[in-house]
């Protein structure tokens, strides 16, 4: 396989990741006529078959399979981070990333940029653009370092994303003209990146509203979508639509917007965002020549943007003519209802900081949309209820809170009960116990494992727990059994049936019992971040940190640091 012909694969499975989240299947069983097949075999089969899910999973799972026997990390790797692409569960997504990362990090971080980008792409899709930043800018460095193009250009473009997202349109367009300069410059330039990028251009263009400049990009790939990208046609022609409708090109901008969202495809959250904007400018292009069904377009946005996470600033006016519509039709019960919806979407953009700016934002900020709340729940309670039925919501609203006030208070004290646990059962003597040794036989016997042997076995795992052996970041289930020198099968029973547990809960329950006891003695810890407690205790991020905490005492790292403090 060519550079670039991978190259092109990568940009094609990440442009099209969240089309591609549609369930993994179970596919484990790996077929006879697989097993004997070359990796370069299956990975060809697997890049053919992308967009099947159930035939991708299977052929990505033989490789699986080969890599594990071989004992090939690298190619574990390889395998990991692309079988996270095939699930729409995200615990499952985040574990397939890391089972990815541990892989290819303990032989090289330079094998590990394609589950840093993957990473990356993970927390972006949640609208964590922090963490995302920091996955990009490792798989830059790691690039630069490596002298792999694919993926320099690959990290700057996701880089650039995030930029466009949050409203720095100068900043992302200085970008993707590098990655486009890049990609030219190469011995052979992939149309389908330059495709994509220069879409990307004439969007950052229209936003910073250099409608020339938007065009000229959308005209330079135009030609050479209709011919071989066509799956890029719909979100060109809506953008260039857009544009038109800037460029005051009105009937255009019209044929545009409907021939683009006709074609957009609408399992794909990526179209799906371009198909929302279309139907914006369309209810605005029906505004303008005072057509009547310019609220149903805007009710469309409306309904869609209901039905999923997405929130796109650009089309906040559509609440804002509905608002109006509701206003002047004296509308009170849906007028209060919309300005519920905007103040929802502009506090969700706050916070996932997609737009940094006041403009969208002049006609109606948010003080002056709680306050026209405020006065039209007012009037619905004049119009609709009765004085009884007043007091009835009253009493009601008061019983609320007061449930809301005692359950704060219940909480508080459980958290408060857990914590004085966990301080107790740290300043206990720890005892052997018993239990493991009195089932040792019947247990033994019902794994079919020799108890001789499960005693031994057992034996070294209070040695590794007590040598803190759990706390080696690559640590796998496979690189335990052979320093106990056993096998992974047996290790596994043995664990699940006098642990109680999985390999997985086992070593982070472990990490965790370790870090308990660390922050109760070390008050240095507690002024640690809590991504940095995470790393005291091995565990790769803030966020598994806090999962696995929270599953093991049932209250959070911070709010046990926070108690500790109080206490010393």
């Amino acid at each position: 396989m060519r550079s670039n012909t991978k190259f092109y694969f990568l940009f094609w499975l990440i442009f099209s990741f969240n089309s591609l989240l549609l369930g993994q299947k179970s596919a484990s069983i790996i077929p006879d006529s697989l097993a004997n097949e070359s990796y370069e075999y299956l990975y060809k089969k697997y890049a053919q078959h992308a967009e099947d899910t159930t035939s991708s999973i299977q052929y990505l799972n033989a490789y699986l399979h080969k890599a594990t026997a071989a004992n090939d990390r690298i190619k574990r790797s390889i395998a990991l981070n692309y079988l996270s692409y095939y699930t729409d569960d995200r615990e499952r997504q985040f574990d397939l990333v890391n089972q990815s990362l541990t892989e290819s990090n303990s032989v090289d971080s330079l094998y590990s940029i394609a589950a840093y980008n993957r990473l990356g792409l993970y927390y972006q899709n949640a609208y964590d653009y922090e963490n995302a930043l920091q996955q990009y800018l490792k798989v830059l460095r790691l690039s630069k370092k490596k002298n792999d193009k694919d993926y320099e250009i690959i990290g700057l473009n996701n880089i650039a994303d995030i930029k466009k997202d949050i409203g720095n349109y100068k900043e992302a367009l200085i970008l993707y003209k590098t990655c486009l300069d890049l990609e030219q410059k190469r011995k052979f330039p992939n149309s389908s990146v330059i495709v994509q990028i220069s879409l990307n251009l004439s969007e950052s263009y229209r936003n910073e509203k250099k409608y020339d400049s938007a065009s000229y990009y959308y005209d330079l790939v135009i030609d050479k979508i209709y011919k071989d990208h066509t799956y890029a046609l719909s979100v060109a022609m809506i953008n260039e639509g857009v544009n038109l409708f800037y460029k005051k090109n009105i009937d255009k901008a019209y044929s545009f917007l409907q021939k683009g969202a006709s074609l957009a495809n609408l399992t794909s959250q990526y179209d799906l965002k371009y198909y929302i904007i279309a139907q914006f400018y369309l209810g605005k292009i029906s505004l303008i020549s005072n057509e009547k069904d310019d609220t149903g377009y805007f009710l469309k946005v409306d309904s869609l943007l209901t039905k999923t996470d997405l929130i796109l600033p650009e089309v906040r006016d559509a609440y804002v003519s509905l608002i109006k519509d509701y206003k002047a039709s004296n509308n009170y019960k849906e007028h209060l209802s919309t300005i519920n919806k905007l103040i929802r979407f502009d506090s969700i953009t706050n916070a996932r900081k997609i737009h940094t700016t006041n403009t969208l934002n002049s006609e109606f900020d948010t003080p002056e949309l709680v306050k026209s709340k405020e006065l039209l729940i007012q009037k619905l309670k004049n119009k609709n209820q009765s004085l009884s039925t007043k007091v009835l919501s009253l009493l009601i609203l008061f019983v609320i809170i007061t449930f809301l006030f005692f359950l704060q208070i219940r909480k508080h004290k459980i958290y408060r009960e857990r914590f004085d646990t966990i301080i107790a059962a740290l300043n206990e003597k720890p005892t052997k116990s018993s239990k493991e040794s009195a089932s040792l036989k019947t247990s033994s016997q019902s794994l079919n494992i020799d108890p001789d042997v499960v005693a031994v076995i057992l034996d070294k795992l209070l040695v590794f727990e007590s040598k803190n052996g759990f706390l080696k970041s690559t640590i796998t289930i496979s690189s335990l059994a052979r320093k106990l020198s056993t096998n992974t099968k047996y290790l596994s029973k043995i664990i699940n049936t006098y642990k109680g547990k999985t390999f997985i809960h086992y070593i982070n329950d472990l990490r965790i019992e370790y870090i308990l006891n660390e922050l109760k003695v070390n008050p240095t810890l507690h002024r640690y971040t809590i991504l940095g407690v995470a790393k005291e205790a091995s565990f790769n991020s803030a966020e598994s940190f806090t999962a696995a905490f929270k599953k093991k005492t049932g209250i959070t790292p911070s709010y046990y640091i926070k108690n500790l403090k109080k206490s010393a």
